[in-house]
Order: structure tokens, then sequence, then C-alpha cells
């Protein structure tokens, strides 16, 4: 890895530990987002290792549990049920600085998801695709809509997968209904949306530097 990335690697996780820190000594809250921006934070590093191994068997490996923790990422845009229990209003300081800290939350984990999807794109597309690439962001939107509905309603985990699998499958079967339809069609909605800006606004710029 160059400096400059073992730089921009470092930097963000600097970051990640310091919001840690400051949700957990100070009176937020919102302490269970350290553990939400830990779980955002593993799609990343799961994607460096794809991006920098040079072992098939390790990469396809991290590949699977970049994809299975992916959704966590997003799932964080869900946090904003949360406000409930502070109030919505900014009329007292409790409240804008609740608001403040569960804000920096979800943003920084809807952040490092488009990281770790960039970097996954620059891995397995040496050229532009833009067909293919739109097509997988919105297949991953709706893969991504369906792991928000689990986890939020059905409260299972990403590795559930490898420990309750058929737990699982059988919860989504039970859960199948219209209101599961809507809640997944709108969250991939959202996300199809972010990653399309983000992915272009990212190829822009790399455009602008590069003339």
């Amino acid at each position: 890895m160059k400096k400059q990335n073992l730089i921009s690697v470092g930097a963000i996780h600097i970051i990640v530990v310091l919001f840690f820190l400051f949700v957990y000594l100070t009176p937020t809250h919102f302490t269970f987002l350290i553990w939400n921006v830990f779980l955002a934070l593993l799609p990343l590093d799961f994607a460096l290792v794809v991006a920098y191994t040079k072992r098939v068997t390790l990469g396809t490996i991290f590949s699977i549990l970049w994809l299975l923790f992916y959704p966590n990422t997003m799932y964080m845009i869900t946090d904003y049920i949360h406000l409930q229990y502070i109030g919505i209003g900014l009329t007292v300081r409790m409240q804008y600085f609740n608001y403040a800290v569960l804000s920096a939350g979800i943003f920084i984990g809807v952040v490092l998801g488009i990281l770790s999807l960039e970097l996954i794109f620059k891995h397995y597309f040496d050229k532009r695709h833009d067909v293919l690439e739109l097509l997988l962001m919105a297949v991953l939107s709706i893969i991504s809509g369906v792991g928000i509905y689990i986890g939020r309603f059905l409260r299972l985990n990403s590795w559930d997968v490898f420990t309750r699998l058929q737990h699982v499958l059988s919860l989504i079967v039970e859960s199948f209904s219209m209101h599961m339809i809507v809640f997944v069609t709108l969250f991939a909605g959202v996300q199809f949306a972010i990653l399309v800006i983000s992915h272009y606004g990212i190829r822009l710029i790399q455009n602008t530097v590069d003339k």
C-alpha cells in the first residue's frame, strides 16, 4: 500500500475512533452508535483486504463478507428513529447536541459504505462499465434494503447468516408482506440515488483533477 493510501486509511480510522471516544465520554443518549459505526466500518476494512490482497481465495472470502456487512452502513439511515426519545425540535441544548451526534454517526456510516463500494468497483472493474455498474448498484440497493428491513424489524445481525441461516431464511419468508415490499423499495431507491450521485461525483472529481 502506498504511503498516501496508508495516511488516508489511518485518517479515516482515527476519526472513527475519536467519534467512539466522544460518544462514550459525553452525556449522549446514543451510545449504541459506537457499535453501529463499528459495524459500518467493517465493510471498508473488508474492501481494503479485497483491494490489496493478491490471493484470489482470500479476496473472494472478504468480498462475500463485504456483501454481508455492507447493509450495516445504509442501515444507519434508519437510526433517525431514535430522535423520538429526544424530540425532533432544536429548542434546547441537549436536543441539538444529540441531534448532531446522531447525524454524525449516520453520515459516517453511510460514507464508509460508499467508500467501501468504490474500492470494490475499482478492484473488479479495470475499465468503466456504466451499464453494469448501474445495474450492480441497483441490485446492491435492493439487497441492502432487505438487509435493513431484516435488521430493523426482525432484529437479526449479519453474522446470523453463519450461525442461524435456516432461521434467518424462515423469518424472511414469514415476514414477506406489502409492508416489507414498500419499505425495501423506498430504501432501495434512497440508496440507489446516494450511490449514483457519489459514484459519478467521485468520477467527476477524478476527471477534473486528471485534466
